[in-house]
């Protein structure tokens, strides 16, 4: 199978959008098919062809909205005329690519990380809500032979916002060896500044709107006006550097309320570091407001560790073991939980049994879509 993927970005970008779809051309490289990758360059060492792991990839020089890459009709035209199948995703990639594939009656499919529809509003102002929205309803509704849904949540909300279409669930994938992350040259205790014995409960993930770190802040003020003993706690948050001015909002919120001893922020690490301060940490908060997969909190059910999570999206399709969960959006609910917490420990959790996101299944399910589509063709 020729396979062409359009994408926003590519590995080695960051982020859980990336990774899916590095594993997933990987995976399909090895398993014999050919595979060609256009994405937006990341500078001078990601620009133009490359070959990487078995694919073939062109970093391209696109304009941008809102950050956003615009791909050039000029970069993409004769890889969907030489593809069988194309795959992107959303968002500014959606009008380009369908339009192409219909011209040259290529069988397509577009992944939907996550629809955010009427949520818009719960995170921003009226007038940006608005243009967020119509702008999202404008990239989903684009005409594909096929939507691939990354989670049940996820599907069902494309259905509720943008109509029927042919959508199909293929989970993603994310199998965690936490050994290979014992011996990396990080204590999160020292990256912190914090004594060994204080319990932790860890946040990492970008300072978005939807991550819900303002939801967790309230949560922890609520302690403090509860006169919570806090003084063997600390909240750390190994925070992305974008969007910089929420991240900036965040910072002074945390001095403006005089919470600097208990909320620790740190810049965000690689992903070995990273595993290795989930690996230590006692607690991890995932308090999403929308969340179309969820795998920082698969990540963190992976590695064994005890889960706090708001019912955000596919929140509940994902995680298990030691899992405490909380009503989106209500720091009052999640106070009441991290209290819980510090005060009953490991009794606080409940249990749900072991869930599996395997590679075999996330590149088999796809492979077989686009065996689907391309038959329908002939």
């Amino acid at each position: 199978m020729k396979i062409c993927m359009v994408l926003p970005h590519f590995y080695p970008y960051v982020g859980g959008a990336e990774k899916m779809f590095h594993d997933l051309a990987k995976g399909l490289a090895d398993r014999g098919h050919e595979v060609r990758v256009i994405a937006q360059d990341l500078g001078a060492d990601c620009t133009g062809y490359k070959e990487l792991d078995g694919i073939h990839v062109w970093y391209c020089n696109w304009p941008a909205l809102f950050g956003h890459p615009l791909p050039k009709k000029s970069d993409l035209e004769e890889n969907i005329k030489w593809c069988d199948v194309v795959h992107t995703s959303t968002f500014t990639p959606a009008h380009i690519v369908s339009v192409l594939a219909h011209k040259y009656h290529k069988p397509s499919i577009m992944t939907i990380h996550e629809v955010h529809g009427g949520k818009w509003y719960w995170v921003d102002t009226f007038i940006r809500a608005t243009g967020f929205y119509v702008y999202e309803m404008y990239c989903c509704k684009q005409p594909y032979d096929m939507y691939h849904a990354v989670s049940e949540a996820t599907k069902a909300d494309y259905h509720k916002y943008c109509g029927r279409g042919d959508v199909r669930r293929v989970y993603l994938a994310n199998e965690m060896v936490p050994e290979k992350a014992e011996n990396v040259d990080i204590d999160l205790y020292d990256y912190f500044g914090i004594d060994q014995n204080k319990k932790v409960f860890l946040f990492y993930g970008r300072p978005g709107q939807t991550k819900g770190i303002y939801v967790y802040e309230k949560a922890i003020l609520e302690l403090k006006k509860r006169n919570v003993d806090l003084s063997d706690t600390r909240f750390c948050f190994v925070l992305g550097s974008e969007p910089a001015n929420l991240r900036a909002r965040f910072v002074k919120r945390i001095k403006k309320n005089g919470m600097q001893e208990y909320m620790l922020i740190q810049p965000s690490l690689d992903r070995k570091r990273l595993s290795k301060c989930i690996m230590q940490a006692d607690y991890v908060v995932v308090p999403s407001i929308t969340e179309g997969f969820g795998l920082s909190a698969l990540e963190a059910c992976q590695m064994g560790k005890k889960l706090i999570y708001s019912n955000a999206g596919s929140l509940p399709e994902v995680v298990y073991g030691q899992v405490l969960g909380f009503q989106n959006r209500n720091e009052v609910d999640l106070a009441d939980k991290l209290e819980q917490v510090i005060l009953k420990k490991d009794a606080a959790f409940e249990q749900i049994p072991e869930k599996t996101f395997t590679y075999d299944a996330m590149i088999g399910g796809i492979e077989k879509l686009y065996q689907e589509l391309i038959q329908k063709q002939i």
